[in-house]
């Protein structure tokens, strides 16, 4: 007789990512455990663009308003020539509003705030990141997994449903699937990424020397962690990237280039040095083994993708794991890979185009072209990642081509009006939760769902004119908001899937369109979540 499982799903890493897929599975009531090599919580910026659709995401989940405490103010940039002279200040972050989306901007957070507010948020649901448990070997059958995770002088087996690899681009997971990760590694370029104190400097603004020898260095204030934000490259011709670095390699680097008298360096946070590496996968799941983040794919860090991308792997896996462990079939959890790749593959794609654009013996043409990516003008891709959609994937169905919008899209944000107590209602708030929720555009009659086959579906009416008879509990698109962002010119049906995307469209529908639907997509689940055994 096989030993029981441990858990439903054991994740490996318990960076954003990790965190970010062990609190959306801990909140569908999903047996979690999330284990972590380190000893110790790490510290230090490292990733802290918080783009805006991962906004959209951490507010779902409970954790923005966390977030957005710990959020560094907007700074101006001063850039310096190679002289050192100030040749311009340019305010950086700035974004205008975007129809539909309430957070178009970016927050500047350091990764150590993010990973501690995504910690705080899964204590609140029950499970606890398990440190200094390292993952050394696994296998599999055709019901469970088994890793062998070591934790000082002792091994133990923990056998769960699925394992999910979050574990970074050295990742153990994706090494013992056998999960090949191609790419390439920019020898010319290592960085190194600083947490420290910097006196002698003005801390109203960051600085950046971009036109002197040697390549960009910058220093950003960071007020709230009371520390400044350092990164620069290193010489070029050094060899292997130094395992470990001092204050004193920031100093000399920074006398180097800047050569800035009366600047002093002291009490380091987080030092690192880092080759850049472009790789990912070509597959995100080996049988009960999936992939998130930088387990799957590395990017340079220009435009600061990589973790955004990560999170959103773990979002889009995070209710197809719950559904699957449901009884949902097997094809479910294919999909995760067949909408994820594609866009990490585009992802890397343009981060890897702007690190080059980036780059290059022409630094006042690079440092024109930093300003221009952080002020709007990026020809490579949409940073904010609102744009990105499903079309075509295997869950996207559209009954018609009546609606502007379509399955696949990212379902927009709007606010109507609750007639009963004349409150503003967002879309994002009916959205909340684990649920799928189904808008019915005018009075055409919503189909029916059995949610004790297919899971929770919240229905709501939403009307643009005055509502009457059993329309009376409907909402309320005075503006006209709703109806536009969906395109939706009379009767409209959208169903929108727990990760905020689109499942179905229509403007014509039956009763049985919803539940047809669903079926195709689920099958028939079990009343309740799987719990694990013993």
């Amino acid at each position: 007789m096989e030993p029981p499982v441990t858990t439903d799903v054991l994740i490996a890493g318990a960076g954003p990512v990790g965190l970010t897929l062990a609190c959306d599975l801990a909140r569908r009531g999903v047996d979690v455990r999330i284990i972590d090599r380190a000893a110790a919580h790490p510290v230090g910026t490292r990733a802290r663009g918080v783009r805006a659709r991962t906004q959209e995401v951490f507010e779902d989940l409970g954790v923005l308003d966390r977030l957005t405490e710990h959020a560094e103010a907007p700074l101006p940039t001063r850039f310096y020539d190679a002289d050192g002279n100030v040749v311009r200040e340019a305010v950086m972050y700035d974004a205008p509003p975007i129809p539909g989306a309430p957070y178009p901007g970016s927050l500047m957070v350091g990764q150590q705030c993010t990973e501690a507010a995504l910690r705080e948020r899964l204590a609140s649901l029950g499970p606890r990141v398990e440190l200094g448990r390292e993952l050394i070997d696994l296998a599999q059958d055709r019901d469970q997994v088994t890793a062998t995770v070591r934790s000082g002088g002792r091994r133990d087996d923990l056998r769960a449903r699925y394992l999910v690899g979050c574990d970074g681009g050295g990742s153990t997971v994706r090494r013992l699937a056998g999960i090949s990760f191609l790419g390439e590694t920019w020898e010319r370029q290592r960085m190194l990424f600083g947490n420290l104190r910097v006196d002698g400097l003005d801390d109203s603004v960051a600085h950046m020397w971009a036109q002197g020898p040697g390549g960009m260095l910058t220093l950003a204030p960071m007020p709230k962690s009371g520390t400044w934000f350092f990164t620069a490259p290193l010489p070029e011709g050094g060899g292997r990237v130094p395992s470990s670095v001092s204050v004193e390699t920031f100093a000399a680097i920074f006398a180097e280039r800047v050569g800035l008298p009366g600047v002093r360096f002291s009490d380091p946070v987080y030092l690192s040095a880092y080759q850049v590496n472009i790789r990912m996968v070509d597959r995100y799941r080996d049988g009960r083994v999936l992939l998130a983040g930088d387990a799957a794919h590395v990017h340079t860090p220009a435009g600061g993708q990589g973790m955004n991308t990560g999170v959103q792997d773990a979002y889009n896996l995070g209710w197809k794991l719950a559904y699957a462990l449901r009884g949902a079939p097997e094809a479910l959890l294919d999909t995760y890979e067949e909408e994820r790749l594609p866009i990490a593959e585009h992802v890397l794609a343009s981060t890897t185009a702007r690190g080059r654009h980036w780059s290059g013996s022409d630094t006042a043409r690079v440092a024109e072209r930093i300003v221009g990516t952080f002020q709007g003008r990026d020809p490579f891709s949409d940073v904010s990642q609102l744009s990105i959609a499903y079309r075509g994937s295997g869950l996207a169905r559209d009954l018609d081509e009546a609606l502007g919008i379509r399955a696949g899209d990212r379902a927009p944000d709007a606010s109507c009006t609750d007639p009963a107590t004349g409150a503003d209602v967002r879309l994002f708030d009916l959205f909340r939760g684990p649920h799928f929720t189904l808008l019915v555009f005018g009075s055409r009659p919503a189909p029916r769902v059995d949610e004790s086959r297919f899971g929770e579906v919240r229905t709501h009416r939403i009307l643009a004119g005055p509502l009457h008879g059993d329309n009376a509990h409907a909402l309320l698109d005075a503006t006209g908001e709703a109806h536009k962002l969906y395109g939706v010119d009379r009767d409209g049906l959208v169903l929108i899937r727990p990760d905020g995307h689109i499942a179905l469209t229509g403007g014509a529908w039956d009763d049985r369109s919803v539940s047809a639907y669903l079926r195709f997509a689920f099958g028939r689940l079990r009343p309740q979540p799987n719990t694990a055994l013993g």
